[in-house]
């Protein structure tokens, strides 16, 4: 805190407040390419389809028509191509058939590999997930039916 001013005529003393640097114009940005690069979101290429403008004289307008193609109608009914069978779920359901609780794990792992790449196999992976469960729950009641015979020896 500064000192008190020696009289009231030079006022309390107070600082200047800084002054907030100009803001950056936003029309500059060139959005359609940074989304395009970094992936998070499918915007096609309109240079082609333009002509001779290239993406920094294409005006707003010209970037929102190019990037609304399909209607959200549309957009939901398509269907991702799913690519080949998930590797993962095949090992659950070798691990299920082999009575091993970790086709549990396994399964459940795959499953969201799946749903995130798109991939076949989602049934195989629940059916293994499902017996994972079995062998999991029959362990332990095998456990503790053989705790308690011993027990009672």
């Amino acid at each position: 805190m500064p000192p008190p001013a020696d009289s009231p005529a030079e006022g309390p003393g107070l600082i200047e407040p800084e002054r907030p640097a100009p803001t950056v114009d936003l029309n500059s940005l060139d959005t359609v390419r940074i989304l395009r690069d970094t992936g998070s979101l499918h915007i096609p290429d309109t240079t082609d389809e333009v002509g001779d403008d290239s993406p920094e004289t294409q005006t707003q307008d010209q970037v929102s028509t190019a990037t609304t193609d399909a209607t959200p109608e549309e957009d939901s009914n398509r269907t991702p191509v799913q690519a080949g069978l998930n590797i993962l779920s095949v090992i659950s359901s070798v691990l299920a058939l082999t009575l091993s609780p970790f086709a549990m794990i396994f399964g459940y792992i795959a499953v969201g590999q799946i749903r995130r790449a798109h991939q076949r196999g989602e049934a195989l992976a629940w059916i293994s997930v499902g017996f994972g469960w079995l062998w999991t729950i029959g362990y332990v009641v095998l456990g503790v039916v053989l705790g308690m015979t011993w027990l009672q020896l």
